[in-house]
C-alpha cells in the first residue's frame, strides 16, 4: 500500500472494556496520585503503597498473561493505562510499569517452570514481587555488543560478574533480569539470567538523584562472583539480543504513551491558565501568539497519540511494529519536551515555580527522552528500517 502503511487499518474507536479501564485509571489517578505527586517528587520517594493499590486494581504486570495471575491486557489497553497514569505522575508510572517491561523476557523466552515461579510471584495479590531489568552499562550505552558483564560456567552454575547502571526499582527489587555475556561468538554471546536479590555477591548501589522521574528509584547493581543456577537461564545461551529486541518493541510505545500523558497534562494546565490570566484587559488566550503555541501543542500531542496507538495496535495484530514503535517513542518524547517548555513560557514566572506542576512535567519529559534507549537511538532505528526498504 502507498505511504508504507502496510496492514494498518484506519480504526480509532476503543472498545467498551478499554473505555472502562481508562475511566478507572483516571478516577484513581485524580484521587490517589495527583494530590501526592509533588511530595513524592520533592522527597524523591518511592511510593510503594501506591504500587500495592495499583496492583490490587490489576494495573501492574500488564504484560503477564492471566494464566500466571496477570491482567492479561492487550497492548492498546496497556498504553491507555500508562498514558493516563503518567498524566498524574510519570515517575510513579515508570515504577509501577517496570514489571510490565522487566518480566517480558520471561514471558517470551522463559521455561514453563520459570513462568510459574516468577510471573506468579510478581502477580501475587498478597504482595507481588518486584522485578528489575539489569541491562545497561556505563561504557556500553545502547550498544549491547559492548556489554562487559559476564556469566561463565563454573561447576554446574554461572559465575556472574559486572556492573549494571541506572536499574529502575533496583533498591526495592526482589529479583533481577540480567543481560550478560556467556560466550565469545559475535551475535551469540549475550544471554539472560534470573537473579534473586539475596544471592551472595550482589551489591545494590545508593539511589541515583535524578533530574526527573524521581518517584521511581534508580540505582546501580554490582555482581561479584554471584553464583547463578544454570536453570535460571532464560531461553538458550545467545538469545539475549533477540530477547532485548522483543522487550524494546514493548518498551518504546509504552514510554511514548507516558510522554503523551505528560504532554496532555502540561497543555491542559497552560490552556487553563491562559483562559484565566488577564493582561491588557483580556485573557491572554485571546492573543494570537498564545493561541499558536497552544495549537502546536495540541497537534504534537495528537500526532504522538496516533503513532503510539498505531504501534501497540500492530503488536496486538501480531504485525511487525519495530519501526512504528521507534517513531512513536521519538515523536512523543520530542513533543512532550516541547509542550512542557512552551507551557512554562505561557505561564511565565508561575511556570517555573514549584507551586505548579509544569516544571516537574518538563523534568520528567526530558528524562523520557533518555531512559531505556535515548531519542537518538530511535532515529537510527527508523533510518535503518527505511534504508532496508
Amino acid at each position: 500500500m502507498p505511504g508504507g502503511w502496510g496492514r494498518f487499518q484506519v480504526h480509532f474507536k476503543i472498545n467498551e472494556e478499554q473505555e472502562a479501564i481508562r475511566k478507572m485509571v483516571r478516577d484513581f489517578r485524580e484521587k490517589e496520585i495527583v494530590p501526592l505527586a509533588p511530595a513524592w517528587d520533592e522527597e524523591e520517594r518511592f511510593p510503594k503503597e501506591i504500587l500495592s493499590k495499583l496492583d490490587n486494581l490489576g494495573l501492574t504486570n500488564l504484560s503477564v498473561p492471566e494464566k500466571y495471575g496477570g491482567p492479561g491486557v492487550d497492548f492498546v489497553s496497556a498504553a491507555i493505562i500508562m498514558e493516563e497514569l503518567a498524566y498524574g505522575c510519570a515517575g510513579v508510572t515508570l515504577a509501577a510499569g517496570n514489571n510490565t517491561i522487566a518480566l517480558y523476557p520471561i514471558i517470551v523466552g522463559g521455561t514453563e517452570e520459570q513462568k510459574v515461579k516468577y510471573l506468579t510471584a510478581a502477580c501475587d495479590c498478597a504482595g507481588g514481587k518486584l522485578a528489575a531489568l539489569a541491562l545497561y552499562e556505563a561504557e556500553a550505552g545502547t550498544d549491547l555488543t559492548r556489554l562487559a558483564t559476564t556469566a561463565r560456567h563454573s561447576g554446574g552454575a554461572y559465575l556472574l560478574n559486572g556492573r549494571k547502571t541506572f536499574v529502575t526499582n533496583a533498591p526495592y527489587a526482589d529479583f533481577f533480569i540480567v543481560f550478560a555475556k556467556t560466550g565469545e561468538e559475535k551475535g551469540k554471546d549475550l544471554s539472560v539470567l534470573l537473579v534473586e536479590k539475596d544471592t551472595p555477591g550482589i551489591t545494590i548501589g545508593a539511589p541515583v538523584h535524578k533530574l526527573g522521574l524521581r518517584a521511581a528509584a534508580t540505582a546501580d547493581v554490582v555482581f561479584e562472583n554471584a553464583r547463578i543456577p544454570v536453570e535460571n537461564l532464560v531461553g538458550k545461551e545467545g538469545s539475549g539480543y533477540s530477547l532485548a529486541a522483543q522487550t524494546f518493541e514493548l518498551t518504546r510505545p509504552l514510554i511514548a504513551a507516558m510522554a503523551t500523558g505528560v504532554a496532555q497534562a502540561a497543555m491542559e494546565q497552560a490552556a487553563k491558565y491562559a483562559g484565566e490570566r488577564v493582561q491588557f484587559g483580556r485573557p491572554i488566550a485571546d492573543f494570537q501568539a498564545i493561541r499558536v503555541m497552544l495549537a502546536k501543542m495540541a497537534a504534537g500531542i495528537e500526532a504522538s497519540r496516533l503513532l503510539t496507538y498505531q504501534a501497540v495496535w500492530l503488536r496486538d495484530e501480531a504485525a511487525a511494529a519495530n519501526s512504528k514503535a521507534a517513531m512513536a517513542r521519538f515523536v512523543a518524547t520530542e513533543a512532550a519536551l516541547k509542550t512542557t517548555i512552551d507551557a512554562i513560557q505561557i505561564m511565565g514566572g508561575y511556570g517555573y515555580s514549584r507551586e505548579y506542576p509544569l516544571e516537574k512535567f518538563m523534568r520528567d519529559a526530558k528524562m523520557l527522552q533518555i531512559i531505556e534507549e535515548d531519542t537518538q537511538a530511535q532515529q537510527l532505528y527508523i533510518a535503518a528500517d527505511l534504508l532496508k526498504q
